[in-house]
């Protein structure tokens, strides 16, 4: 379940090392700079890396980062995407995080500019032929909303990926299926679900306030202010 325009992948050996590029003396500075960020990508992705991947990297050297949400796009330091993502610096390197949300489908690049833009996801295919619904799509305000009590950053991105689809089920009154988020990207197995439905557990049975439907989860501090998605 590619998203769409992720036309381009990239086989990078495990383990690779720019280190033979970089001692190189007939390879120029660009190609060196492109080992070294292939080197630094190919633990992120777990697998072949999108082209979008690589254009992502080199945005984020500008320290300012393209958002959209389809009509409108505006600049935003990385500092205060990788915050409004909850992959703050206490959650590690920022732009690792920003790779990390981004090889588990959180966060998908449009490269169809001149320079790439962010576009957040607001709900990943549940199964084979759904679309990618992205913040802002008209087919957004159909996505049902769940307060989780944690940002992505919080978490280790596969344990966020399983909270949010263990309380969207809980929603909808049905109880979380490990076969189905077994063949999500990046989940790979039933028992792999299973483990990450059990690293959530806990956080799957807080409930909501009284402001929230009792299967939702809530992170509100004031009555009127509450993180979604």
């Amino acid at each position: 379940m590619r998203p769409p325009g992720y036309d381009e992948w990239m086989d990078i050996e495990k383990n690779f090392s720019a280190e033979p590029a970089a001692a190189d003396t007939d390879l120029d500075e660009g190609a060196v700079d492109l080992m070294r960020r292939f080197a630094r990508l190919q633990p992120l992705y777990k697998g072949p890396i999108p082209m979008q991947a690589l254009r992502l990297d080199l945005v984020l050297d500008t320290g300012a980062v393209p958002v959209s949400d389809g009509e409108r796009t505006e600049v935003f330091p990385v500092e205060k995407v990788t915050a409004m993502l909850g992959a703050t610096a206490d959650s590690g390197d920022i732009r690792e995080s920003f790779h990390r949300l981004h090889s588990h489908g959180n966060l998908l690049v449009d490269d169809t500019h001149e320079t790439p833009v962010v576009r957040i996801v607001s709900q990943r295919p549940q199964r084979p032929g759904d679309p990618w619904i992205l913040l802002g799509d008209a087919r957004d305000t159909l996505v049902p909303k769940t307060c989780i009590p944690a940002m992505p950053g919080d978490l280790d991105p596969e344990e966020f990926a399983a909270l949010a689809y263990v309380r969207a089920r809980m929603s909808r009154g049905a109880e979380p299926d490990p076969q189905e988020f077994g063949r999500h990207e990046g989940i790979g197995s039933a028992d792999r679900a299973r483990e990450l439905f059990a690293a959530v557990a806990d956080l799957a049975e807080v409930k909501g306030c009284a402001s929230c439907p009792t299967a939702h989860l809530c992170t509100r501090s004031e009555p009127d202010a509450a993180v979604t998605r």
